[in-house]
């Protein structure tokens, strides 16, 4: 008698709510956005009503895939613009009041997001300033 095979499917089949499969549909979603629902529901196991209520909370009612796109090209920009109105939102009275932590820590925050999202630096590096120092006195002690 031959052994009994068992065939392979793409992930095992998951139902219900609260399943866990949540993170892997927006991943999917997000890295494969031309997939449709039942192809990310047979992707990570899970039915494709299970996807449709997954995907409508993680848009919203009033947002759009294309407005997420939008948002995800100009997010840097966006941070930039939400450090400056909590920065500027900063009054006389809030100094006085001196209950700035949450703010500023926001701002510093959102000024570190914006900087790695261009590719620039988000923190100083000492030892390259204070051996950029260091060549600076070598080319000034070789000078006439």
């Amino acid at each position: 008698m031959a052994p009994k095979v068992t065939p392979v499917v793409d992930a095992p089949k998951v139902s219900g709510r609260h399943t866990g499969v949540a993170p892997a549909i927006r991943r999917a979603k997000m890295r494969y956005p031309e997939l449709s629902e039942a192809q990310i529901a047979k992707r990570v196991g899970c039915d494709p009503a299970n996807v449709h209520r997954v995907l409508a909370r993680f848009l919203g009612d009033k947002h759009t895939e294309s407005d997420l796109r939008e948002f995800q090209e100009n997010k840097a920009d966006i941070f930039d613009a939400l450090q400056h109105r909590m920065v500027m939102s900063i009054t006389d009275e809030d100094i006085a009041k001196a209950q700035l932590l949450p703010r500023v820590t926001a701002s510093a925050i959102l000024e570190d997001k914006a900087r790695t999202i261009r590719g620039q630096a988000t923190q100083v590096n000492v030892t390259v300033l204070l051996d950029a120092v260091q060549a600076i006195r070598e080319m000034r002690q070789r000078e006439p």
